[in-house]
């Protein structure tokens, strides 16, 4: 039997039936699978910077530990938000993570940054990558905390 999603987004096999949907089935995305979303922006974030970190700390070994430690700081916290997927916290600290990263990229290939002798330096594909991973993550988290726009009066009600 194929499920077809009607406008509410309630599967409208289990409401011809009476049976109650699964939580975070009413049109938006439930907290456990954004937590795993955000989770795996956060761990592919990390995995780069996990990859890049021995050519960094070749080049500057402060930053190659700062690699380190991004790696570190993004393994716990994917960890974190996949063993507490409703606690509201863990996604904002993580957002703020990545946002923290891609205002530090932008800051090392903009400027020259005191202690960092090979600064500003060029722009890469694989950091483009990062900061995507990244930028979509912090739509994620802060996605529960926009206001909701109640549905316009226009919108097909459902039967």
């Amino acid at each position: 039997m194929s499920t077809i999603l009607t406008p509410r987004g309630t599967p409208s096999a289990l409401r011809r039936r009476g049976v109650t949907p699964p939580e975070g089935t009413d049109g938006r995305t439930s907290t456990s699978r954004r937590a795993g979303l955000l989770a795996l922006f956060v761990t592919f974030s990390a995995g780069i910077h996990a990859a890049l970190a021995p050519e960094h700390l070749k080049e500057m070994p402060p930053l190659g530990y700062a690699f380190i430690a991004a790696a570190a700081i993004g393994c716990v916290l994917a960890f974190a938000l996949i063993s507490r997927p409703d606690d509201p916290r863990i996604p904002l600290l993580a957002g703020l993570f990545c946002v923290g990263q891609i205002a530090a990229w932008a800051l090392f290939v903009t400027v020259r940054v005191p202690g960092f002798a090979g600064t500003p330096e060029g722009i890469e594909t694989i950091a483009l990558v990062s900061k995507a991973a990244e930028l979509a993550a912090v739509a994620l988290a802060v996605s529960p905390a926009l206001p909701r726009r109640p549905p316009s009066a226009s919108a097909p009600s459902a039967p």
